[in-house]
């Protein structure tokens, strides 16, 4: 099978598998298992929300030490304000994986998304760890049984593998995602699984998955309805079975693994956006030349929000004033008499007032897939580049109706 059809089995080290233990009453996966060969240099991000899920508190904790041999994730229960019994089973999660595979509790990451308030149902999960440790593999069917299990209300699972080479060794970057709907990710309900067999030291690796994460058009610059899950998580684990020379510095390999790293977080957030919750089309925002990247954010994150301009592009209409108010109320810095705004490659706002342009075209690029809009301030030399998506009746369907 290409390598494109593959994913967090393909860097060397790493085995893998999914299954159903009965969480979910559709019988789908519903738990993932991925683990190191050996004790893996670890790094992960975490949701930015004030009220985090059990998960996340207790993995906040496994992860100071910036080592991993296995992550364990359940879908269909979110295990999020479940208190210190959810805080206890989370930890029972960790402890039974650590028990099957011969390492310590803290060296296990446990995630769970799904229903927010109820407590897992231990017994059907302890069943399914017990299930998954022996079954751990690598090849196609490992890969798509641990992407399917950690989805929620995914259409779709969501994988992608970059290749790139540090010295002379090739290096393998592998992940896999979910996310659909309460998706604004400030790490930081948006899960993320990386893994490579690249050799990088642990403070290194964690801040090549900040930069990867905060980079245009990754996990922190995408928005399916502006809420932050309590569960979001990005980690990733580092086998160092590559061998190559070791990343210790910010040099020409540590810069070269970030790019490759940024790639892959930025493939699995696209395709995230994508399949959002009732999504048709994908909102790209770039703002150039704004006072400052925090302005850039601002402007860009507000438009891709903006309930006025997400049914503008679900019904593709070229409402472009819908565009300069989003900008203009956001707090960022904005001169009207110098901001330029730009619906795919036509200019449809300049310096203060409207450009006369034949609406046919416009309509047809409001048509789009992906959709574009361009803003130019002018005022400095800030940039940001965010995605965002149509808001349609199928969304407030899907939601209206989901289990709480």
């Amino acid at each position: 099978m290409p390598l494109s059809h593959r994913s967090i089995t393909v860097p060397q080290g790493f085995k893998a598998a999914g299954t159903t233990c009965g969480i979910k009453v559709s019988r789908k996966n519903d738990l993932a298992l991925i683990v190191a060969d050996q004790p893996a240099v670890a790094a992960a991000v975490f949701t930015q929300n004030a009220v985090p899920s059990e998960p996340v508190q207790l993995g906040r904790k496994h992860m100071k030490s910036g080592k991993l041999r296995a992550i364990v994730c359940n879908s269909g229960c979110a295990n999020a304000s479940t208190g210190k019994q959810g805080l206890e089973n989370a930890l029972a999660m960790c402890t039974q994986v650590a028990e099957l595979i011969g390492c310590k509790p803290t060296e296990v990451l446990a995630c769970s998304t799904g229903v927010i308030g109820h407590q897992l149902p231990m017994k059907k999960i302890a069943k399914g760890i017990e299930h998954l440790a022996g079954r751990v593999d690598v090849g196609s069917k490992s890969d798509n049984d641990a992407a399917s299990s950690i989805m929620t209300t995914d259409l779709v699972a969501k994988a992608a593998l970059v290749e790139t080479k540090i010295g002379s060794k090739p290096v393998v970057l592998a992940g896999i995602a979910k996310g659909s709907g309460m998706i604004s990710p400030n790490m930081a309900t948006m899960l993320a699984f990386i893994t490579t067999d690249v050799a990088i030291s642990a403070p290194l690796l964690r801040s090549a998955l900040k930069e990867a994460v905060n980079a245009d058009a990754s996990f922190n610059r995408i928005s399916v309805d502006t809420d932050t899950s309590p569960s979001d998580t990005v980690a990733v684990m580092a086998s160092a079975a590559a061998d190559n020379p070791v990343i210790k510095t910010r040099g020409a390999h540590y810069k070269q693994f970030t790019a490759a790293l940024t790639e892959l977080c930025q493939d699995l957030a696209y395709q995230i956006i994508s399949d959002g919750e009732g999504v048709t089309r994908v909102i790209r925002v770039k703002v150039e030349s704004a006072k400052s990247e925090v302005d850039a954010l601002k402007i860009a994150r507000a438009v891709a929000d903006s309930p006025l301009v997400k049914t503008a592009v679900h019904g593709s209409d070229p409402n472009w004033g819908r565009l300069t108010a989003a900008a203009g109320k956001c707090g960022a810095a904005v001169n009207p008499g110098k901001l330029c705004v730009f619906v795919g490659d036509i200019e449809v706002y300049k310096n203060g007032g409207p450009v006369e342009v034949d609406l046919g075209p416009l309509r047809q690029l409001m048509r789009q897939k992906e959709v574009v809009f361009t803003f130019k301030l002018h005022l400095g030399k800030g940039t940001c580049e965010f995605l965002g998506c149509d808001l349609t009746r199928e969304y407030i369907t899907i939601n209206a109706d989901y289990h709480t």
